[in-house]
């Protein structure tokens, strides 16, 4: 029996030995960003955010060439020393600044509310269930943003994007 006994341990070690070495953690990345343009990138929502986006930026541009007029007219009155002209346009050039500030602002505002819509909680319970779903059917044991802060490096091989993805354009068909 004595003999037997190196022998039961050694065996038992190494079993032991084997069943921690599939606790390995598998791990895999995924880039929101690039899943939520791909997926709503032919959508008809995002196509009319963009066009709101384009319409905004061209209002106020047209806002700030009329800015630059101004400026213009301004500094030919300095230049003439017309006093009544140049306090007029003065104040002229402060309202439109003011006014083109707070057009920007609200813009802006319409936009983000906009794109949060897009975004709603109905995809981001579709986007976790793909993500469970492609993490379990493929191993991994733990996934990662890739815009996580400290995250320097992976290899494109724990990349999971593109099978996310895809899952979600099935679940949604």
């Amino acid at each position: 029996m004595n003999r037997r006994t190196p022998i039961l341990i050694g065996m038992l070690l190494a079993v032991a030995t084997l069943a921690g070495a599939e606790q390995l953690t598998t791990v895999g990345i995924i880039n929101i960003d690039r899943i939520y343009n791909s997926f709503y990138r032919d959508s008809q929502e995002v196509r009319e955010l963009d066009r709101l986006r384009r319409e905004y930026q061209d209002e106020i541009d047209s806002h700030v060439r009329e800015l630059e007029t101004l400026r213009q007219r301004l500094n030919t009155a300095l230049d003439q020393n017309n006093r009544s002209t140049s306090d007029r346009l003065q104040t002229q050039v402060a309202e439109k600044e003011r006014f083109i500030e707070d057009l920007a602002r609200r813009r802006r505002a319409q936009l983000e509310a906009r794109q949060a819509r897009l975004l709603s909680d109905d995809f981001l319970n579709r986007l976790q269930q793909a993500i469970q779903f492609v993490a379990e059917s493929g191993g991994y044991t733990l996934v990662l943003r890739t815009d996580t802060e400290g995250l320097q490096w992976w290899s494109s091989a724990i990349d999971i994007s593109d099978q996310v993805l895809a899952r979600l354009r099935t679940m949604t068909r």
